[in-house]
């Protein structure tokens, strides 16, 4: 099957296509991949589906990977999923991205989402993200999340902001920093990007949720805004 080029594949009928084994599926070129119609790839199964390669995947265009339903594509594995294209994901719809599993997205992947991609992802698929994953968000991206997902924002993600993602937020979104598990965790890097709008912006509770480490890397300016903040 590896030499069946793309008319070939394209004159396969539908009865003849269902019946493809996964390793002939495997074994087709993504060009011959991308003869088979949406109604061909809709009707494959599980196991038809988890014979797709990663190598597959990233060689079909954005107008193909429309023909994934949202359901096939949260079947896909970590393995395929990394097979995808940065331009891939951002063309993909908010009924694929929200069932894909964010959690298999490399750093290189999540970090060239637009902030439109990333808008479309839930509140679960953000807080399934690690550490390293987070901190790959382009600020710009960043700031076009919901204030929710900042306001639930776990010790380890708040931990993880770069001082370029902090400076971006907008002040609704870096006020709706928790007290608990948001301020007081942001990192050496976060500090240094926090501007005086920022801190101004905070309530005394939150003002007064900063630790004394992350005071002792505060610029002057920060300080005094965060002395008038904790006092407001």
């Amino acid at each position: 099957m590896a030499g069946l080029d793309t008319t070939a594949a394209g004159n396969l009928s539908s009865t003849q296509v269902q019946s493809l084994s996964a390793a002939q599926i495997g074994g087709l070129s993504a060009g011959s991949l991308t003869a088979f119609g949406s109604t061909d790839i809709q009707a494959w199964s599980t196991t038809q589906l988890g014979a797709v390669t990663a190598t597959q995947l990233g060689g079909l265009t954005t107008t193909e990977i429309t023909d994934f339903s949202d359901t096939q594509i949260g079947l896909l594995t970590t393995t395929q999923v990394r097979g995808f294209t940065s331009t891939q994901l951002n063309e993909m719809d908010t009924a694929q991205l929200i069932v894909l599993t964010a959690a298999s997205l490399s750093t290189a992947q999540i970090g060239n989402l637009t902030s439109t991609a990333i808008d479309r992802f839930t509140t679960t698929q953000i807080g399934s993200l690690d550490a390293s994953q987070f901190r790959a968000i382009m600020p710009a991206a960043l700031d076009s999340l919901d204030t929710a997902i900042f306001s639930g924002l776990n010790s380890t993600q708040a931990g993880a902001l770069t001082s370029a993602q902090v400076a971006a937020l907008s002040t609704t979104n870096f006020a709706s920093l928790n007290e608990t598990t948001g301020i007081p965790s942001l990192g050496t890097s976060a500090i240094v990007g926090i501007t005086t709008d920022q801190i101004a912006a905070l309530s005394s509770t939150q003002a007064n949720a900063f630790t004394s480490s992350q005071i002792g890397l505060m610029s002057s300016d920060q300080l005094t805004a965060l002395i008038v903040a904790s006092n407001s």
